[in-house]
């Protein structure tokens, strides 16, 4: 049983320019990802899936790891991250596949080995990372975990919204072959914590992880 983490990466992003390279702690942000994927025993394969094969001189150096070129049209706003799975796929024979986003520098190797141990020993499809929200909840201008037709109840009361990180998952071949998703019907959900999970979206964001890393609260 083939397990290979895919790394999607390129150089250029709008929100935060050069983000995947931007230094965070003084160390370009694509090196916490890698670091933190090598620390994990379940990989068989890291693969950093880029365009431009300069993001490699951005690693620091004895980190293991395959440079994997993809076309450069993957590389525009307007591609979904099912096109690069599929295409990825194409030119690889991962059995299981960790998808893991260089935008989440504060994941924990033991967070991705306990996804990857859940899917590969069969009892789940398919894993990701979560937060688990217990407030007050809105969509499509409704609330969502409380009625307006009910006394309010205590927010430790109320049941807890379930949102995807976004950065981890891990998933089959098969799952993705038969589905075009990275999630099927019986995901394990690992629950983390939002020093954790936080995921660098924005320059805001990206200043906030700065501010973690900086209190020493995680290392660089």
């Amino acid at each position: 049983m083939k397990t290979v983490a895919l790394v999607p990466a390129k150089l250029k992003s709008d929100r935060v320019p050069f983000k995947n390279i931007k230094k965070l702690g003084g160390i370009p942000l694509v090196n916490y990802t890698i670091r933190t994927l090598n620390k994990v025993p379940g990989i068989d394969e890291i693969v950093i899936f880029a365009s431009d094969p300069s993001i490699c001189g951005y690693l620091q150096h004895g980190l293991k790891y395959k440079f994997l070129k993809r076309p450069g049209h993957l590389d525009t706003q307007e591609t979904k991250i099912q096109d690069i799975i599929r295409e990825f796929l194409k030119i690889n024979d991962a059995e299981t596949i960790v998808l893991f986003h260089i935008t989440s520098p504060f994941l924990r190797a033991e967070t991705v080995s306990d996804c990857i141990e859940k899917v590969n020993s069969g009892k789940y499809d398919s894993a990701f990372s979560a937060y688990e929200i217990k407030k007050f909840c809105w969509h499509k201008g409704r609330p969502l975990n409380y009625s307006l037709e009910a006394d309010t109840p205590r927010t430790q009361d109320i049941d807890p919204v379930i949102v995807e990180q976004s950065s981890l998952y891990v998933f089959k071949r098969e799952v993705f072959d038969r589905t075009g998703q990275r999630i099927s019907e019986k995901p394990y959900i690992k629950l983390i914590d939002h020093f954790e999970g936080h995921d660098i979206d924005t320059a805001e964001d990206f200043r906030i992880a700065e501010l973690i890393v900086n209190t020493g609260f995680r290392a660089a």
